[in-house]
């Protein structure tokens, strides 16, 4: 007994058991916020035409409303991850959801199109944080070598808000009209809204890094610091996201009008749709084993090529009901599923003092290249005369080397402390 190594002494235990009832709270919280933003963004995709009648409004014009949701999002993301910076986690993430759930709220009341588009600017703006807030706080709490999947987790809050903005679209569009669908969130943001004030903490890595600001004085306004002192990094991880983004929304952006425009039946096109977001809640809770196995960069080439590849063999068999809904599982889980990867990437090459305000700008920057991704593809088919089919399938496949090119750049953090992060970048800021 007494010659027993530690490993036979002390066996491992289960993954689940590593992570500590603060650190799942702080999951909870985190995910149940971006839960809801999604909810309270996709509702309106759902009732665009609805809105158009209401305000005699061409269905084009009202269209733009997602854009410029989309738009503002930087802006958002930038200002609320420094507040976050400077003050905590916590509050913002409330502030975040409080914000967006006034929003969606005031949508239902709106009494013109102006209005309309006055509130969704300010939803752009205030659920532009909810992910990278969640991001930063499991970063800083989850144990090291969970750390890509608890974010990776997190990131399902968004497939499963797209699933639950269908059904309450089935439940209560009938009944309660286009303007009852911005009303469902109200009371779990409630319930919400007190479970962070009293069950979820704030994390100790974020007091920490106060402690060092505050020690050295430096980065006092992390916006200022952010662009300060680390211009290349920002640059580089910003025009990463950008071709990221990208190169998921022609698949996103435009696969159910592909299935339209091949005169499918609604039933068809709901569950081609349906599956894929199933994928994609699959893949984004795999994605962040998949890259604590192979590590961030390779474990994102891997669903990035796969992805690509699945995409391209959807739209080739589409009108094999069997074997679309296989190909559009597939798609979703390698494809979408690849962004639980993403805030990783982000979360673990910038530093405390920071981190809140640059995944928070860089996350939304690279919406506006999804944003604009349905727009080039679709410019393009005139342009060359080619099927929304190759189209998607090209932009695609472009994104996707694009991407791996870059990716072969990205610093490898996989079984790197936060603190080795934050060692990094006081380098580069003495080379700069």
């Amino acid at each position: 007994m007494d010659n027993l190594s530690p490993r036979e002494a002390a066996p491992s235990l289960p993954w689940y058991r590593e992570i500590t009832a603060e650190q799942w709270r702080i999951m909870f919280g985190a995910w149940g916020v971006w839960t809801l933003d999604a909810i309270d963004f996709l509702a309106i995709t759902f009732v665009l035409a609805d809105i158009g009648k209401t305000f005699d409004v061409p269905l084009s014009t009202i269209s733009l409303l997602l854009l410029a949701t989309f738009g503002v999002r930087w802006a958002g993301g930038l200002l609320f991850g420094a507040l976050s910076d400077r003050i905590g986690r916590k509050i913002p993430l409330l502030i975040v959801l409080v914000w967006f759930t006034a929003c969606a709220a005031l949508t239902g009341l709106s009494w013109s199109f102006a209005s309309v588009v006055v509130f969704r600017l300010l939803l752009g703006f205030g659920m532009a944080p909810g992910f990278s807030l969640g991001v930063a706080m499991i970063a800083e709490s989850w144990p090291e070598k969970h750390r890509a999947f608890g974010i990776g987790v997190l990131d399902t809050g968004w497939g499963v808000g797209s699933i639950g903005a269908a059904i309450i679209y089935g439940l209560v569009y009938p009944h309660f009209g286009w303007r009852g669908m911005f009303f469902v969130g109200v009371i779990p943001a409630i319930l919400l809204g007190l479970f962070i004030i009293y069950c979820v903490p704030e994390p100790p890595m974020w007091q920490k890094a106060r402690a060092r600001r505050e020690a050295t004085q430096r980065g006092s306004n992390p916006i200022i610091a952010l662009f300060r002192d680390y211009p290349a990094r920002v640059g580089f991880l910003a025009l990463l996201m950008l071709v990221l983004f990208f190169g998921q929304w022609p698949f996103q952006g435009l696969f159910p009008t592909y299935l339209k425009s091949l005169s499918f039946s609604t039933a068809t096109i709901t569950w081609l749709t349906m599956t894929s977001a199933v994928g994609q809640i699959a893949g984004f809770f795999c994605s962040g084993m998949i890259a604590e196995r192979l590590g961030r960069r390779n474990g994102l080439i891997l669903m990035i090529v796969l992805g690509a590849l699945g995409v391209c063999i959807l739209v080739a068999v589409v009108d094999n009901f069997m074997l679309a809904e296989l190909a559009a599982f597939f798609s979703g889980f390698m494809l979408v599923g690849s962004s639980g990867i993403w805030g990783t990437i982000l979360a673990e090459n910038l530093p405390g003092h920071v981190r809140a305000s640059g995944v928070g700008f860089l996350y939304n920057i690279g919406v506006i290249g999804g944003g604009l991704a349905p727009f080039v593809v679709l410019s393009s088919l005139k342009a060359f005369d080619i099927g929304m089919n190759i189209g998607i399938s090209i932009f695609i496949v472009v994104a996707a080397v694009l991407g791996i090119i870059l990716l072969r750049f990205t610093l490898e953090t996989k079984g790197l402390s936060l603190q080795a992060v934050e060692e990094t970048a006081v380098e580069e800021t003495k080379t700069a």
